[in-house]
């Protein structure tokens, strides 16, 4: 009877608990707003049991005995698993300005890049990463995968982010990103008894940006930031870069010039950021993505004359010559650095 009664005790224990996990499980994925993390967990775990069913193991069997059946099964698993259904996961971000899409995107894009990270390869990249932050001169061919798909978030900010009014990191675009993965070889997985998948690169599309706001500004706003980043070059002293950026500054004509001097970007008479980021750090961070992406610099320093060269066409003004007929002003001191630069 004694024995009875504690079996019962215990089944009552085990339901109570089981209870308990289902409300908990039950009340965190309705009440609760999801995660960004909870959701790329998912999206990748989704993903994960698309390309390796429960049903078809490809670990290492425990016993030696069978180790030859696995040889000889390996194709067969394979091909089974070529024939799953491949559904690719998609992830909507959405909301009003300043509700924070952006970050929540870079979170999403750096979590799902750690997840494909392979144990024996995590901590080699760590250490690499480290030793990469620390230098100036940084090997493309020792970038991994990873690691470029995230630094390409910068170079999107500095030329498709500006300050609002609600946001001083706006996007003004919409931006579909694709992260691909690849499902290892079954040789790869047998030896490190992991069954993931690997980052093996990005693309990303960019649509409906803001193009009126190259032209005109609101009051407390700001054009892009790529144009107020560019001035870093004349007031930043402790940039350590190798180029002399003294002469870039003279060959963009920002040596006698300041941002209030250009059309472009004083209509709104809004030159900083309220969150405390420097327009100085973040120019850096984009020249260093730049590099990372593998973009040469003379390649960066032409898109920069490209920008410059906008600040000083928004300065030109014509004249008449005529009824009808008009032309520009060719001895506007800012003429002949559109002319050069572009």
């Amino acid at each position: 009877g004694s024995s009875s009664s504690s079996s019962s005790s215990k089944n009552g224990s085990v339901q109570h608990e089981t209870s308990l996990e289902e409300e908990s499980s039950s009340l965190s994925s309705t009440s609760l707003s999801p995660h960004v993390f909870a959701v790329a967990d998912r999206t990748f775990r989704t993903m994960m049991t698309r390309l390796h069913p429960p049903d078809a193991d490809l670990s290492i069997p425990n016993n030696t005995a069978s180790s030859s059946k696995a040889i000889f099964s390996a194709p067969q698993k394979q091909q089974q698993q070529q024939d799953q259904p491949k559904v690719n996961q998609s992830v909507l971000v959405s909301g009003e300005s300043g509700a924070g899409k952006t970050v929540t995107t870079k979170l999403l894009m750096g979590y799902l890049a750690k997840l494909s990270e392979q144990p024996s390869e995590s901590a080699g990249s760590s250490s690499a990463a480290e030793s990469n932050d620390t230098t100036t001169n940084t090997s493309d061919s020792n970038m991994s995968i990873e690691r470029r798909v995230l630094e390409s978030n910068p170079i999107m900010e500095s030329f498709g982010n500006a300050r609002t009014v609600r946001n001083d990191n706006s996007s003004r675009f919409g931006k579909y990103i694709e992260m691909k993965f690849s499902s290892p070889s079954s040789s790869n997985q047998q030896i490190e008894k992991v069954i993931g998948a690997t980052l093996v690169g990005a693309s990303i599309e960019t649509y409906l940006l803001e193009k009126v706001r190259l032209v005109h500004q609101s009051q407390g706003e700001r054009n892009y930031h790529i144009f107020y980043e560019l001035f870093s070059l004349k007031y930043n002293n402790e940039d350590h870069d190798q180029e002399n950026e003294e002469d870039l500054t003279e060959r963009f004509g920002l040596d006698n010039y300041d941002m209030e001097d250009f059309s472009l970007i004083n209509t709104s008479d809004t030159y900083d950021r309220r969150d405390g980021v420097s327009d100085a750090d973040t120019f850096r961070n984009m020249k260093r993505a730049m590099t990372v992406m593998g973009i040469p610099t003379i390649e960066q320093h032409s898109v920069f004359a490209v920008c410059c060269a906008l600040l000083h066409a928004s300065n030109l003004n014509f004249v008449d010559i005529g009824e009808v007929e008009c032309a520009l002003e060719t001895e506007n001191p800012h003429f002949e650095y559109v002319v050069d630069l572009l």
